[in-house]
């Protein structure tokens, strides 16, 4: 009976003790909402500010009377502004110490807009000094010159008086003491006094614009750049009271315990979710949605009129479209005198030392974007001057293994690009390269394969697949792993098949779905799917996302 009073109790005191601790840690947690609200409201009061600020400043080159008008309007708001904020300082002795109290945000307020106002005033004041300096100079040389040129008029018209002086009296204006020569004399002394008077002006024109030079020579105010000093000052005692409760709150052991659960809970209901029904959601619609409505839709085509012949001219049991052809890890290739090799510099493994080489930056300028995402740029182009041995082979992957296929005119080979490691051509020729997009086929949108990248015969290709190259005949139908798919004949009747079984495609044994052909050509294809393949939109992660964007490009 003692023993469960005791316990009672103890249960008792323990719940007053947590429910103490929790009612502590939600007052404190919403002081702390109300200071972040004060501290991101007054940054933005700041930030909004600043930006009104900006915009109603002149800018360098504003007249005068408008930067004087301006200035006196921001004199003017700042002395309003101020005793507004003494009244509210006076009013309020308490609650203008407390950061969530109404009027210490008033204040806080009119301190950051007080203090942008007279950062914009200073400004206009420096931006006044300079722009009255220049204005001053302009008006002194304009009225100087216009008293020279008042002068000039005057001597001008005194030498005129001369003139018409002495046509008069030819004679009587050289006696002396006549009124004629009085006349003159008058004349001459109106005109030096003139000329003095003419020289003194122009001596002041060039004086100021001496001086007018040298204004505009001054260095010219930038941009008005504001200084958040006195913004972090104002903002200073919500920071500490925020620095305070936050210390308070990290103290507490029961705080940690609360945030870390609110923090975590989500997210790791969220991932938990996520990872055990999104792969057998998507990968369930994907193989009994998808994979059978894209395997009853009808073969695709593409140029049914070609030939489907292609050969493999390397040593090896049969070299004809019937024979499966082996690949080398070491291709050599013998380039006769008017041949041209373009291939990628890590397959070129040696060459003749005095041989003619160049860059080629794209494989078919028609199609930039498919030689770059395919890796077919920086071609190495090689023309030898006399039939010339070289070796390919790649000095970065250790399982690629290198065929060379020959495609004869009036046949065509649907290639993709990436597979590609060269071509061999007759120099000045152009290997044709076409493109042909499937976008009004169903199964083109199921399986997302909308293009395909054709190279027409007569051509030589030098092929890469990892482990192997295997060029097989469809006369009586062939079907290979997606993944490991090179090319085939574009006379052939392509279409896609389901995998036979879900669970190994499931756990990404198995790709899901197998290239079919069907018709009187080849397939071309790898040994083995490369390492890391991962089936593209039907495959895991965002390298599957990037081998779908590659497969709806025919990449």
């Amino acid at each position: 009976m003692t023993l469960s009073l005791l316990m009672i109790t103890t249960i008792l005191l323990g719940y007053k003790f947590l429910h103490d601790q929790y009612t502590k840690v939600e007052s404190l947690e919403r002081e702390q909402s109300a200071l972040h609200t004060v501290e991101s409201d007054l940054k933005g009061i700041n930030e909004q500010r600043a930006k009104e600020l900006l915009s109603r400043i002149p800018r360098s080159g504003t007249p005068p009377n408008l930067l004087a008008k301006d200035i006196q309007s921001l004199e003017s708001e700042i002395s309003s502004k101020q005793a507004t904020r003494r009244r509210l300082w006076d009013d309020h002795p308490i609650e203008r110490h407390l950061p969530v109290s109404s009027p210490f945000r008033q204040i806080a307020t009119l301190d950051i807009e007080i203090a942008l106002l007279q950062q914009g005033l200073s400004y206009e004041r420096k931006l006044y000094s300079l722009t009255f300096d220049v204005a001053e100079a302009e008006r002194q040389v304009k009225w100087f010159q216009a008293g020279s040129k008042k002068l000039a008029y005057e001597i001008y018209r005194n030498k005129n008086a001369q003139w018409e002086l002495s046509k008069q009296k030819p004679l009587l204006w050289q006696v002396p003491y006549s009124s004629a020569y009085n006349e003159m004399k008058r004349l001459e002394g109106d005109e030096r006094v003139l000329q003095t008077s003419k020289s003194q002006h122009d001596i002041e024109v060039a004086r100021w614009q001496r001086t007018l030079e040298d204004v505009k020579k001054l260095p010219r105010p930038g941009p008005l750049v504001l200084d958040n000093g006195s913004a972090n000052h104002t903002l200073e005692r919500v920071t500490n009271d925020l620095a305070e409760k936050s210390t308070q709150l990290e103290g507490g052991k029961l705080h940690k315990v609360i945030r870390g659960i609110r923090e975590a809970l989500p997210t790791a209901l969220g991932i938990l979710v996520l990872a055990m029904l999104s792969p057998i959601v998507v990968k369930g619609v994907c193989y009994y949605v998808i994979a059978p409505i894209a395997g009853r839709r009808p073969p695709v085509r593409l140029l049914p009129e070609s030939g489907g012949k292609v050969y493999a001219p390397v040593e090896g049991p049969g070299n004809d479209v019937g024979a499966t052809t082996p690949s080398r890890v070491s291709l050599p290739l013998m380039l006769g005198e008017h041949s041209e090799l373009l291939i990628l510099p890590s397959y070129l493994q040696s060459l003749p030392l005095n041989v003619k080489s160049d860059t080629k930056w794209l494989l078919a300028r028609s199609m930039p974007l498919t030689s770059l995402l395919a890796g077919m740029y920086r071609l190495t182009r090689i023309r030898p001057s006399k039939e010339e041995r070289i070796i390919v082979s790649s000095s970065t992957d250790p399982l690629a293994e290198f065929s060379l296929l020959d495609v004869p005119a009036g046949s065509a080979l649907v290639l993709q690009p990436r597979c590609l490691a060269g071509i061999i051509q007759t120099n000045g020729d152009q290997l044709k390269i076409t493109r042909h997009w499937r976008f009004g086929s169903l199964g083109a949108w199921l399986t997302l394969q909308f293009r395909y990248i054709v190279f027409h015969g007569p051509a030589t290709l030098i092929v890469k697949g990892c482990r192997g190259v295997r060029l097989e005949p469809a006369i009586n139908g062939r079907t290979v792993n997606q993944a490991a798919t090179l090319g085939f004949s574009a006379n052939l009747d392509y279409s896609v098949a389901r995998n036979e079984t879900f669970l190994p495609y499931f756990f990404g044994e198995r790709e899901l779905f197998n290239d079919t052909w069907r018709g009187e050509g080849c397939c071309i294809h790898a040994a083995t799917p490369q390492s890391g393949d991962h089936s593209a939109f039907f495959g895991r992660g965002l390298q599957g996302l990037v081998d779908t964007f590659l497969r709806i490009f025919g990449i």
